[in-house]
């Protein structure tokens, strides 16, 4: 083990001293965001969500990636646990990244989709396949990037929106942007409050234990040094919700968590080096109540310290090479887990090489240590090729691998000390389309996993984790857009399919909650200062049952919204309404879990 260490440290030395002549000085770029999702991704698919797509879903991040791309959520009743299906793996196998560092929780593996707030980022973006050679663990079926740019310009701006909407539900966020050539600073606060007591249709009863409130703060600042900068990212969540019950099962429980961010990094710019320091530390807590009403409860934390070193060097103006050290240092305990604690250094290499002006490449390895696993070497590589002015192919292939959670090892019923990390090979090959009008992205994708950690019932009754299941994933992913223009007159169209085959090898079944087929679509029509929009999702049958018997119910709903800016050009305010599922139609994504009836929203937004 130690001659490994001292190998991958020697070489991620030679990787950034190989080159020592030195050119004339290179000034900073003036947006500070994460450049191994913008220089490092050539051959993926990357997928930025706009402004306005995430003001119209703004309570969770689970609505706004429900209604704008391919992944298929999991959610225990609105507003509940939600996790993520992404090209057919589960919710461990996707990678939350906040300004470049992974926040999946160290308990569970996971990020509850549900206790993010979308308002709170500059920058949100969908990476499809395997990134776990930058990203670390969990990154197998693709990764979600929150991000908080900071732009060194002359700015100054605030927002404030207030939404009301059925089921009491009440909703604010206010962010306010200062800055200018050497300063930047942001803040935004987000809060949501529900009863959440939606109708369950057809059924005569209520959704009675739903009420939840979130509360969110973000602050992000940053100084333009003579060389570089120094940037400071933070965000404080707190969350406090009941969990809804079943159609066949009430519930008392209640979930309080808690999480903390903060990140502090360096970069410095001379010649051609860039060096990126990073210090981060993330905490997470929660405390579980059987009964709201009485003082029990269990409880969890975990504190993460991360320490990150990228040295980059420009060989030439086709020529990038960057290596990274990462150490980090988790301590965690709970009343099912105990104390424990995880230390991983993990070293890695990235290349990029713009061969021509039609085709670059790029290159990864990372290799990681001191976390008791038996660590596979892991390895990236993807390319893009542009045939014409119109046609582009993307190609990336990649090992990949998720380590076992805490839960998974040290749970005080039936952990497992003795499992092995998770890996998984990959492939993907998109073709990009665009022409005046009209914009097409189609994508396959093939995965297939070995490992894999697979909860089952021992002769005792209770469950335990073990390396059983290996599981064989393919499809294809078409997204559209269509816009035009016609005076004062805007109508654009845009859709997304999925079709998604996750196979047990073991068992020869669909893997459970992933639909074969997914469907979002979206019309915009904007005249003057008014706008309306349609959207639609289609969710296949999925299995609720390993043997495939269990199931629920495909379904379609379909939302309106309609908004119109007044003083658009001294004091914009805009006022609007929207109605979700306007059809009032039944309908789960988990099973005997009702999903909310018709229901409307108002909004008013203050630009200033």
């Amino acid at each position: 083990m130690m001659k490994q260490v001292y190998f991958f440290i020697s070489l991620f030395f030679c990787a950034t001293s190989m080159f020592a002549q030195l050119d004339s000085i290179q000034e900073l770029e003036e947006v500070i965001i994460d450049s191994k999702l913008t220089e490092y991704a050539e051959g993926y698919q990357l997928i930025q969500l706009s402004d306005t797509l995430v003001k119209r879903n703004s309570a969770s991040l689970t609505d706004v990636l429900r209604q704008n791309s391919t992944i298929y959520f999991k959610e225990n009743g609105y507003g509940m646990v939600s996790s993520p299906s992404f090209r057919g793996t589960n919710a461990s196998q996707t990678a939350v990244i906040w300004n470049g560092i992974n926040i999946n929780s160290n308990l569970n593996g996971q990020t509850d989709f549900n206790t993010i707030s979308p308002a709170s980022f500059s920058d949100i973006t969908i990476r499809s396949g395997g990134g776990s050679t930058q990203y670390g663990s969990g990154a197998v079926g693709g990764s979600i990037h929150l991000n908080n740019t900071i732009l060194f310009k002359k700015n100054q701006e605030s927002h404030l929106n207030l939404l009301y909407g059925s089921f009491s539900t009440v909703e604010g966020n206010f962010k306010t942007i200062q800055s200018n050539k050497k300063y930047y600073f942001d803040l935004g606060v987000d809060f949501i409050s529900s009863e959440n007591d939606y109708e369950y249709l057809g059924l005569d009863r209520k959704n009675d234990n739903g009420e939840f409130t979130r509360f969110n703060i973000s602050a992000n600042t940053g100084i333009k040094l003579k060389k570089g900068s120094l940037t400071w990212n933070s965000n404080y969540f707190l969350s406090d919700r009941n969990f809804s019950g079943t159609i066949t099962a009430a519930t008392k429980d209640n979930y309080k968590d808690v999480s903390t961010r903060n990140l502090v990094t360096w970069n410095t710019s001379f010649s051609k080096w860039k060096s990126t320091l990073k210090g981060g530390h993330l905490f997470e807590r929660y405390r579980y109540y059987p009964d709201k009403n009485k003082s029990l409860f269990f409880e969890g934390n975990s504190n993460t310290f991360i320490s990150d070193y990228m040295l980059e060097y420009q060989l030439n103006n086709n020529l990038k090479i960057s290596s990274v050290l990462d150490y980090t240092y988790i301590k965690a305990e709970g009343s099912t887990i105990g104390d424990n604690d995880r230390n991983t250094l993990a070293a890695v290499l990235l290349l990029k090489h713009t061969v021509t002006e039609k085709l670059s490449y790029g290159i990864n390895f990372r290799q990681e240590f001191l976390n008791d696993f038996d660590n596979p070497f892991l390895f990236a590589v993807d390319a893009k090729y542009s045939i014409n002015s119109w046609h582009t192919i993307k190609v990336n292939a990649s090992k990949n691998y998720r380590v076992p959670t805490f839960n998974d090892l040290f749970w005080d019923a039936g952990g497992n000390e003795i499992l092995a990390p998770e890996t998984s090979y990959q492939v993907g090959l998109g073709n990009e389309f665009n022409w005046e009008n009209f914009q097409m992205k189609v994508n396959g994708f093939y995965i297939t996993s070995k490992d894999l950690i697979k909860w089952q019932p021992t002769d005792s009754g209770l469950w335990k984790p073990v390396n059983i299941s290996e599981t064989e994933n393919y499809g294809v992913e078409f997204s559209g857009v269509y816009s035009k223009k016609l005076n004062k007159h805007k109508l654009s169209v845009s859709g997304n399919y999925a079709y998604t085959s996750a196979i047990d090898k073991e068992k020869g079944t669909q893997l459970i909650y992933v639909p074969y087929h997914k469907i979002t679509g979206l019309l915009n029509y904007h005249f003057k200062q008014f706008s309306v929009y349609y959207q639609v999702i289609y969710n296949g049958e999925v299995f609720t049952t390993t043997d495939n018997i269990g199931t629920v119910a495909a379904y379609s709903v379909s939302n309106i919204g309609m908004e119109y800016i007044l003083n658009k050009k001294t004091f914009p305010i805009s006022i609007g309404i929207k109605i979700n599922n306007i059809f009032n139609r039944y309908y789960e994504n988990v099973a005997y879990r009702p999903m909310p009836n018709r229901n409307f929203q108002t909004f008013i937004n203050f630009k200033f």
